[in-house]
């Protein structure tokens, strides 16, 4: 008695008259029509399964069905990742950080209107034309100041929700990521706070350091982790 024939007797009994439920195409049925013979001869859906290489499939489990497994279980990769707290909370605190940077384009077109302080010609067309226009362009120190303050929030926030989102992902512990997140936006907010006030040095430099700190914290928690170099 070959292997074969002892493993069909292990096995229950099924008759290979399902052989169309194993194969939902007609062309791979007939690529493996010599092994389908040597399998009806073993009287074995699980022999014939393990001769071609193509798991069983049973009546109730069409392609479309497993397309819809498939869709299931990518939903429930999202939900999982939806209940990552350090996620949801960086979400958060990401959230009011960009939105405090939008207020500072709000800030500049203020100030510019305010001031009559434009950057092109075209800008200033309702104060006046040709070359009583182009006294309006022309640069002043409070619209520079609130440009300056965004451009550094440029320069700190887009690093931060970079290596936030792949830390978040890390799996660190609640409570020091949320001290991470929570000290970055309170550094960056009263960083503004001090560039537009203005406040006397040294309170914008160490807003500064203090956020850019918090991200290199981040950066080299990840790489102790996570490090695959």
């Amino acid at each position: 008695m070959t292997g074969l024939q002892r493993q069909a007797g292990g096995v229950s009994s099924l008759h290979c008259t399902t052989w169309p439920y194993l194969y939902p195409t007609q062309a791979s049925f007939l690529q493996s029509r010599r092994k389908w013979f040597l399998c009806r001869s073993l009287s074995s859906q699980a022999v014939f399964s393990q001769l071609v290489g193509i798991p069983l499939l049973s009546p109730d489990r069409h392609p479309g069905h497993l397309k819809t497994e498939t869709k299931i279980g990518s939903m429930a990769d999202l939900r999982q990742l939806m209940d990552n707290e350090v996620l949801m909370a960086f979400t958060s605190y990401a959230t009011i950080i960009l939105t405090k940077m939008m207020f500072m384009s709000s800030a500049t077109a203020f100030q510019r209107i305010t001031n009559k302080v434009f950057a092109n010609p075209e800008d200033c067309a309702g104060f006046g034309k040709g070359e009583n226009a182009k006294k309006f362009v022309r640069t002043d120190e409070k619209v520079e100041r609130v440009r300056r303050a965004h451009l550094n929030d440029l320069e700190n926030i887009v690093p931060f929700l970079g290596i936030g989102l792949l830390y978040s992902l890390s799996g660190p512990d609640l409570s020091t990521a949320l001290m991470h997140f929570r000290i970055f936006v309170g550094a960056r907010i009263y960083h503004t706070i001090a560039y537009l006030t203005p406040l006397p040095q040294p309170n914008r430099g160490l807003a500064f350091f203090v956020g850019y700190g918090v991200t290199l914290s981040m950066a080299y928690r990840l790489l102790r982790s996570r490090l695959y170099l």
